[in-house]
Parts: structure tokens; C-alpha cells; sequence
């Protein structure tokens, strides 16, 4: 869920334009709709871990393309109602039933655009919804976040409004369609099956309001990061401000360059860590260019450290402190 929410752009559109460039192709080259299909499910595969929110978005678009494809007036007359089930706000604010299905690269186009302004929307949703569930406003003062999750649902919610179907099945595929009642006990006893709560999970909606549900039910954290600004579920520490992802453009999670540049913020104006990290930038250079070794480099910036600390505490004065890492050349 926190994925799908910070879900680049770039990345489905991506995906969006190389399925709808295929079918083109396909089209083009007069394929059959086996060639299509088969071309689609090597997409759908590479593109599988992407995000599980977004496998819901490939299926309807691989769905829509292959009626498309097809052209046949059963399946062109299904794409409305597929659209308006499946879109956010059932495609609200747009005349669904005034695209041109007749024409497969205009159709395929507005579809894709469709897609992608329901991702955004969802997104945008979410995040407002997070925000509240972890606000200090208030007026959500003294509410825990289950709390705050239910009057969001009568907030006109309708993704908070899933109805889940749920039973018992054992985590061990073998037995699940076994009905001999001996057999399944002796397997039980064999494998150590463990009985889990299998829940049926129908629409992108259902899977949503599931996972917030038992997010919150479970006591998770969800924070916002203070660097890349995407909302995620706190592990380990608490007092975590950072998410583990890499923020596109970046090529370091946030939790290490957000950790980084907070650090460094921290030391802006300190006259002592200022002198010891450009004689150590200084110091770094030489063993780069080898004037002086790598041991000699590690004992240095050891004994750098210890000076510092002594600086810090008073028990050598800064000027004594600079004249020690000027003179050590």
C-alpha cells in the first residue's frame, strides 16, 4: 500500500506505453490474438513486482487492449462498464461512452490516460487519508488511528467499504482439494500444515481497505519521511524518520542521505567539526594520490578524533586544535 502510494509516474506510464506500442505493433503486423497475449504475458510477468496495486491496473489495461485487438462489437461493448467499475470515482467528470473504440490507437491512448489520472487520484487520496491518520489536528485529538480510520469511512470513503469474505485453509496446496478426511489429517500431522484465515479479495478497493484495516490493527507506525516525502510503515526503531526507498534521480535510500544531510545540518556553524573535516578532506586527498599510506591515513584520522573530542571538551582550546591538524601534513 505505502508502495503503490508513492508510485512513480514514470514507471506506469512507462508500462502503459509499451503495452499499448505492442498492440499496435501487433495490429500492424496482422497477429493473431495469441500472438497478442502472449506478448502482453511477458510484460505482465517482468513488470509482476512492480507494485501489487499496480497488477490490477496491468490486467484491466491488458483486458481493454486485447478487446481492442479483437474489434469485435461483444467485447467493445463491455469496455464502458469495465472502466466505470474499476475507476476511482467510476470515471467521473469523464464521457467514457464517447470514446472512439472503432479506432485502436485513440481508444488505447484515452485509456492509458484514464489509467494514469486514477492512479494519481487514488495516490492523492490515500496520502490525504494518511496524513489524517497521523495528524495532530484538532480536530482528531485524542482519536487512535482505527478511530480516525472509521470516520474516514463515513466520510465518503467508498475504498474503506470492502466487504471480505474470509475461512480457514491450510498453507500447503496439496490437501487444499483433498475431501478424504483421513488423508487430510495424516497430512496435517506429516507436513506440520499450518491453518491460516484465507481472505477473497475481489477489487484494487478491497485490497486497499484490507491492508490500511489491519496496518492500523496492528499497532504499525505510518510516518512521513522527511526526505523523499512519501509515507511509509515504521520498523524497528520509532523514532525512524527515513524510508528505506531511493528516491528516483537518487541512487541511495532515504534513510541513509536523509540520516546524512541531517547530520551534516546539525554541524552547520561548528567551528570544531569544521576544521577537522577539511583537514580530513586534506588528509584523504594525500592517501588517495598515495604521498602517505593507508595505515598511516587510519592512524591519523584516530588520532584527529581524539583531539577533537578533547576540543569539545574544553580540554584543548580551538586555535591548539587547528595548529595539531595544520602541522600533521
Amino acid at each position: 500500500m505505502m508502495s503503490f502510494s508513492s508510485l512513480p509516474a514514470q514507471t506506469y506510464q512507462t508500462v502503459f506505453a509499451y503495452f499499448r506500442a505492442e498492440m499496435l505493433h501487433c495490429v500492424e503486423k496482422g497477429g493473431t490474438e495469441k500472438d497478442l497475449i502472449d506478448t502482453l504475458k511477458e510484460y505482465v510477468v517482468a513488470a509482476a513486482d512492480i507494485d501489487a496495486y499496480f497488477n490490477f491496473y496491468m490486467d484491466i489495461f491488458v483486458v481493454i487492449l486485447a478487446s481492442l485487438f479483437l474489434q469485435k462489437d461483444k467485447f467493445l461493448r463491455e469496455i464502458p462498464g469495465l472502466l466505470r467499475k474499476f475507476l476511482f470515482d467510476g470515471g467521473e467528470g469523464f464521457d467514457i461512452e464517447s470514446i472512439d473504440l472503432t479506432d485502436r490507437a485513440e481508444a488505447s491512448n484515452t485509456v492509458a490516460g484514464l489509467l494514469t489520472r486514477d492512479i494519481v487520484r487514488r495516490q492523492t487520496r490515500l496520502k490525504d487519508d494518511f496524513s489524517i491518520i497521523v495528524s495532530n489536528a484538532s480536530d482528531f485529538k485524542n482519536l487512535v488511528p482505527l478511530q480516525r480510520l472509521y470516520l474516514l469511512s463515513k466520510q465518503g470513503r467508498n475504498y474503506l467499504s470492502g466487504e471480505f469474505k474470509t475461512r480457514l485453509a491450510p498453507d500447503y496446496s496439496l490437501i487444499q482439494t483433498e475431501n478424504d478426511l483421513g488423508k487430510i489429517k495424516s497430512t496435517l500431522l506429516e507436513n506440520k500444515v499450518d491453518i491460516v484465515e484465507m481472505v477473497d479479495i475481489c477489487s484494487l478497493d478491497d485490497l486497499l481497505s484490507y491492508e490500511l484495516y489491519h496496518t492500523l490493527k496492528s499497532n504499525m507506525l505510518i510516518r512521513c519521511c522527511k526526505h523523499c516525502g512519501e509515507f511509509f510503515v515504521v520498523r524497528g526503531r520509532i523514532d525512524t524518520e527515513y524510508c528505506d526507498r531511493i528516491k528516483l534521480g537518487e541512487n541511495k535510500p532515504c534513510s541513509i542521505i536523509g540520516a546524512t544531510r541531517s547530520y551534516w545540518g546539525s554541524k552547520e556553524g561548528d567551528v570544531i567539526y569544521t576544521a577537522f573535516q577539511k583537514a580530513y578532506k586534506r588528509m584523504h586527498s594525500r592517501q588517495r594520490v598515495k604521498k602517505i599510506t593507508q595505515t598511516e591515513f587510519y592512524e591519523w584520522s584516530e588520532e584527529a578524533r581524539r583531539k577533537r573530542g578533547e576540543c569539545e571538551a574544553g580540554q584543548i582550546s580551538l586555535d591548539d586544535f587547528k595548529a595539531w591538524l595544520g602541522n600533521k601534513r
